[in-house]
């Protein structure tokens, strides 16, 4: 990894700031259950379903909507026996989300004490949905976080640099002390950069999800290069 250019500012690192998922943790060591899948356990197609549950996606990642209620309102759109069918859809959504944050790699967790072990400030801050919050506050992962920003919670998501700000202020920390640790999805790392953050890109599940390598930032392939960042800077 190339040596970080934050390391020759004159501020020293007091945080690391994380996205959740393909940072933290990936959704896809195993069975899926997205949309594809909720179509299926609902009886309706994919052509039919896609459209009404991407229309829901903002208002349910800032969390003017759950789970229950969207699926409520695509059956009574759609038009389909749908009430017995809701409580199977959301006990194996939220199933799925729970087994993600439970397997959490050990490689993770020892970055996470590496990082404690350096007094580092660790913030969390995820663009998630009501049933993923409930499984981040219920994961191993949670005891380590200093600050925690969910979008569901907040009502702002990422790129937004208001969720940013937020999670900086709980850790009392400035953007140049802080590095920026996420998968480039939504933006995030744009925005850090912006902020005057030290953005670096977690590249360890960029392969399971088919996310794309960011050359503007560099770039992180295991998660040990994050606390030799960290330690490098101060």
């Amino acid at each position: 990894m190339r040596k970080l250019k934050m390391c020759q500012k004159e501020k020293e690192m007091k945080a690391v700031i994380f996205d959740m998922f393909e940072t933290l943790v990936t959704l896809y060591n195993g069975p899926v259950y997205f949309g594809a899948e909720i179509a299926a356990d609902l009886g309706i197609s994919k052509e039919k379903f896609y459209p009404l549950w991407h229309q829901t996606e903002e208002a349910r990642t800032k969390g003017q909507l759950r789970l229950e209620e969207v699926l409520s309102w695509i059956g009574e759109t759609i038009v389909f026996p749908y009430p017995e069918r809701i409580a199977t859809v959301s006990e194996k959504r939220r199933a799925f989300k729970e087994k993600s944050l439970c397997n959490v790699e050990e490689r993770i967790l020892r970055m996470l004490r590496d990082l404690k072990d350096r007094d580092a400030k660790i913030g969390l801050i995820s663009n998630c949905f009501w049933e993923e919050a409930e499984a981040i506050r219920k994961s191993s992962l949670f005891p380590y976080f200093d600050a925690v920003q969910l979008s569901c919670e907040i009502g702002i998501q990422k790129p937004e640099p208001e969720i940013f700000y937020k999670c900086m202020r709980e850790l009392a920390v400035t953007p140049e002390e802080c590095l920026y640790i996420g998968d480039g999805g939504s933006k995030e790392l744009e925005t850090a950069a912006e902020l005057g953050m030290h953005p670096l890109q977690a590249g360890w599940y960029l392969n399971n999800s088919g996310g794309k390598r960011k050359e503007r930032f560099p770039l992180a392939k295991e998660p040990e290069e994050v606390v030799q960042a960290f330690k490098t800077s101060i």
